[in-house]
């Protein structure tokens, strides 16, 4: 016992001193560089396909939408104007400081409430206190995450938006016109990794209170809180199959009050993960092996060079940060709420 003390003493001076301290900063700034040089590599070389053999005929029609869809102007809205966004305490990480005040720059006039662990709890304590052992028994917090939205939306309403969702136009005319629209990824997303389309992604979702489809996911989560993948358990495809049942059972038209929206990808989610050139690239690489959707979504890809911007009608741009798996460290300080949002409300 006595020699495994000496051992850590040891090893807390030597990294007490200066000269060690000034290694491991300058170790940290050489990694972060490391990794925006290989990421930049990646895009540079993957980025566009230009590599790679893929026939397009001359009368060939991306997936997805080349111009939007009509929006009133006025008129009542169909879903509060609250943004909700969600984050462990009330002190955000500066990489998310823009992204959270663009929200507020294009809706001035609507409420902002900041959820935290703290909140979630007690929301769920007084509102629904048979989820809060599933809520507490999630072992990550992307789970609580995901669960939390969906409480969240079904007792208030509103827009809930992840702190990488930046914020590029007023969404009022989704607002007036529908009583819940989702997003969906990319198109290319779910067509490349799986072979099917429109995968249904929680990182924007808007809808009125007590929305029947925001009860169904509340009321699904213990059922699936022991699914290994958070993609099954709370995320994107824990969402996707509730939106498939939900319509099956319950056909209404899109803008109905008990009505579902699922948005072209090309107003929520113009851009491309950056993580997935080189897989998209890998599948893209045997196109010939690949099924007809797919060659279509590559050949989009191609055309539309890796969707690396926003549309002119695009509403949103989702940066992709994967937080829950993100192991990079910050060389600036968390910002309070109140600095970014003065009038944001913490339940």
């Amino acid at each position: 016992m006595g020699n495994i003390v000496n051992t850590i003493m040891k090893l807390v001076l030597a990294v007490s001193r200066p000269d060690t301290l000034r290694t491991l900063g300058v170790g940290a700034i050489f990694i972060t560089l490391l990794h925006f040089i290989i990421k930049f590599e990646q895009v540079k070389e993957y980025g566009d396909f230009y590599n790679l053999y893929i026939p397009i005929e001359e009368e060939f029609v991306p997936l997805g939408i080349s111009s939007p869809e009509d929006f009133p102007t006025s008129g009542p809205y169909r879903i509060p104007k609250i943004i909700h966004q969600t984050w462990k305490n009330r002190n955000i990480p500066s990489k998310f400081s823009k992204w959270v005040k663009s929200w507020v720059k294009n809706h001035p006039d609507w409420q902002y409430y900041l959820w935290t662990d703290d909140s979630a709890r007690k929301l769920i304590r007084e509102r629904h206190p048979h989820l809060l052992d599933v809520f507490n028994g999630y072992e990550d917090g992307i789970r609580r995450a995901d669960s939390l939205r969906y409480i969240i939306l079904y007792e208030f309403g509103g827009v809930y938006a992840d702190m990488d969702m930046e914020s590029l136009k007023p969404l009022d005319p989704f607002a007036r016109k529908y009583a819940c629209f989702l997003g969906q990824e990319p198109y290319e997303h779910p067509i490349l990794d799986g072979g099917y389309e429109g995968l249904v992604i929680n990182a924007l979702m808007a809808s009125r209170a007590k929305h029947p489809y925001m009860k169904l996911l509340m009321e699904n989560l213990p059922k699936y809180q022991n699914m290994w993948s958070v993609m099954d358990s709370t995320g994107p495809h824990f969402v996707t199959l509730h939106f498939r049942d939900f319509n099956k059972n319950h056909p209404q038209p899109a803008d109905h009050i008990n009505g579902t929206y699922l948005a072209p990808s090309e107003y929520f989610f113009p851009t491309v993960d950056p993580s997935k050139y080189f897989w998209f690239n890998a599948q893209c690489g045997k196109f010939m092996k690949l099924k007809p959707i797919q060659q279509k979504a590559c050949k989009s890809l191609k055309v539309n060079k890796l969707k690396k911007k926003p549309l002119s009608f695009s509403y949103t741009d989702h940066h992709w940060e994967h937080t829950y798996i993100d192991f990079r460290l910050s060389l600036k300080g968390p910002v309070d709420i109140k600095h970014l949002v003065p009038h944001a409300v913490i339940y």
